[in-house]
C-alpha cells in the first residue's frame, strides 16, 4: 500500500472512531478531528500505544468516557489482526473446557497463567490471553456482547484467586514476590484479554457497535464489568453510602410511633371525660433489628462483589442485633474477624488469606457448601436470623443440594440471594438459581452499588 493509501486507511478509521463515540453518546466536533489528525502527525503510527494516546488526547473530554473510548478504540484499531471469531482448536479434556460453560481452565492453560503472573512477561500474557479467549469466550456460540464473552474468559482463568496463589506459592519457595508487580501483570492481563475479545468482534462487526454509555457515577457502574479505576472509585464510595443508609434505617426505626389500639388504656384514661375515649392509647410496636448471617461466595469475577456486600452490611451492624460473615469457594469459614477489623473495603485476597474457603477442588460447590454451613453453623439459626447468600449459583455442575437451603429457610426469618450477574444469565449452562430461588423471599439482581443498596434496605 502506498503512503497516500495509508493514510487515507488511517483516517477512514480515526473517522469511523468518532463516528462510534458520537454514537455513544461523546461529544466529537470538527475542531477535535482536526486536532486528531494533527496529533497523529507526530508519532509513530505503527506504535499502537502512541495512537492511543494521541487520538485520547484530542477526542475525549471527560475522565469518564475514558472506558467508552478505550472499547471503541480497540475495535477501530484491533490489537492483531483476526481473520474470524473461532476458537483455538482443542482437543481432550480441554476442548469439553471450550465446548461447555466458562468453567474450570484446563490444568496446562491453568498452571501456565499461573507462571506468567509469577514472572511473566507482556508477551507471555499476550500469548496466554489470546489462547484463553479462544478456548473459553464461546464465540462457537455466535458473537454476543463484549462483556459475555470477557466474564466467561476472567472467569475462566480464576482472575480473582491469581493474587493469592501467587503469593502463597512465593511463601512456599521463600521468595519475596512483590504484591504490587504480581497485581500490575494481573492487571495486564485483563487488559489483554478484553483487548483480545474486542479484535475478534471486530473481525465479525457488521454494523455500529452499541456501547453503553459509561457512568460517570460509581454507584452505577457495572461491577461484574469494572475496570481497575472504576473499582476503586466504587471502594471509596462503600462507606459513605454505608453511613447514608444506616442514618435512614435509623429514621424509619425511630418513626415507629404507633400500632393497634391498646383498649384497657384507653378506657382507663377515657375515666376522666365520663367514660368518653377522648385520648386513644396505641400499642407501640417493637422495633425489630434483625440478626443477618452473611454467606458470600468468593470465586472468580464475583469475589469483588462479595467484598463490597461484606463491608456494607459490616458498617451497618449498629442497627442490626449481629451479624456474622461467611465466605466460601467450595469450602466455607466465618471470617468475622477479618471484616470488623477492616476499616476500609474487605479485598478477597483478605478473605482467601484469611479464611479456609478453598477446599479440595478450587472450584464453587455450592451443595458441599450449604451441607457445611448447615452442620457447621445451623444451631447458631433462629427466628430471628436472615440469611443473605450472594453469588452466581453457579455449581460447576456438581448437585445443588437445593434441600439443604430449604431445611435452613425453613429455620430463619427469611433467606434472601443476590446475584451479580444479569437476569439473562441466570440458569444458563451451570447457573441453578431456579432450583434455589423457590426457598428464598427474594431474589435480587445486583449488578451495581446502588442495586446493592436498594436491596440491603429491602431486606432490612
Amino acid at each position: 500500500m502506498t503512503a497516500a493509501g495509508a493514510a487515507d486507511a488511517l483516517w477512514a478509521r480515526v473517522h469511523d472512531l468518532a463516528s462510534r463515540l458520537r454514537g455513544a453518546g461523546t461529544d466529537v466536533s470538527l475542531s477535535e478531528l482536526l486536532d486528531a489528525a494533527e496529533g497523529v502527525r507526530h508519532i509513530d503510527l505503527a506504535d499502537r500505544a502512541q495512537l492511543r494516546t494521541a487520538l485520547r488526547a484530542t477526542l475525549v473530554k471527560h475522565a469518564h468516557e475514558l472506558d467508552r473510548f478505550d472499547a471503541l478504540f480497540d475495535r477501530c484499531f484491533p490489537a492483531r489482526p483476526v481473520a474470524t471469531p473461532e476458537p483455538v482448536p482443542a482437543a481432550g479434556a480441554e476442548a469439553e473446557a471450550a465446548s461447555g460453560s466458562a468453567g474450570s481452565p484446563s490444568p496446562a492453560l491453568g498452571e501456565r497463567v499461573r507462571a506468567a503472573v509469577d514472572t511473566g512477561t507482556e508477551e507471555d500474557l499476550r500469548i496466554l490471553a489470546e489462547e484463553a479467549v479462544g478456548r473459553h469466550a464461546g464465540f462457537e456460540d455466535g458473537t454476543r456482547t463484549e462483556r459475555y464473552h470477557v466474564y466467561r474468559v476472567l472467569r475462566a482463568v480464576e482472575l480473582a484467586h491469581l493474587l493469592h496463589d501467587a503469593l502463597r506459592r512465593a511463601r512456599e519457595r521463600g521468595e519475596d514476590l512483590s504484591r504490587a508487580d504480581v497485581a500490575a501483570r494481573i492487571e495486564a492481563l485483563r487488559r489483554l484479554i478484553t483487548e483480545e475479545v474486542r479484535a475478534r468482534l471486530a473481525a465479525a462487526d457488521q454494523g455500529p457497535l452499541a456501547v453503553p454509555a459509561t457512568p460517570a457515577n460509581p454507584f452505577d457502574v457495572e461491577l461484574a464489568a469494572a475496570t481497575a479505576i472504576q473499582l476503586a472509585e466504587v471502594r471509596a464510595a462503600v462507606r459513605p453510602l454505608a453511613r447514608r443508609l444506616a442514618a435512614r434505617l435509623r429514621r424509619r426505626r425511630q418513626s415507629i410511633r404507633s400500632g393497634a389500639v391498646d383498649m384497657k388504656r384507653t378506657v382507663r384514661r377515657s375515666v376522666a371525660s365520663g367514660g368518653v375515649p377522648l385520648d386513644v392509647a396505641y400499642r407501640r410496636p417493637h422495633a425489630h433489628k434483625p440478626e443477618v448471617f452473611t454467606l458470600c461466595d468468593v470465586s472468580g469475577s464475583v469475589a469483588d462483589f462479595a467484598g463490597f456486600t461484606l463491608t456494607l452490611i459490616s458498617a451497618l451492624a449498629d442497627e442490626l442485633a449481629r451479624t456474622r460473615s461467611f465466605a466460601f469457594v467450595d469450602g466455607v469459614d466465618e471470617i468475622t474477624a477479618v471484616v470488623d477489623a477492616c476499616t476500609g473495603v474487605v479485598e478477597p485476597w483478605q478473605i482467601l488469606q484469611a479464611g479456609r474457603v478453598i477446599g479440595p477442588d478450587g472450584h464453587s460447590d455450592y451443595g458441599r457448601v450449604l451441607r457445611d454451613f448447615r452442620d457447621r453453623y445451623g444451631r447458631a439459626l433462629t427466628d430471628r436470623s436472615t440469611v443473605i447468600v450472594t453469588g452466581d449459583a453457579r455449581t460447576n455442575y456438581r448437585p445443588p443440594a437445593a434441600d439443604v437451603l430449604a431445611e435452613i429457610a425453613t429455620r430463619v426469618r427469611a433467606v434472601y440471594w443476590l446475584n451479580p450477574e444479569p437476569r439473562p444469565q441466570w440458569d444458563t449452562t451451570d447457573s441453578v438459581l431456579h432450583a434455589y430461588a423457590p426457598h428464598c423471599r427474594g431474589v435480587f439482581e445486583v449488578r451495581t452499588l446502588r442495586h446493592l443498596a436498594d436491596a440491603v434496605e429491602r431486606i432490612l
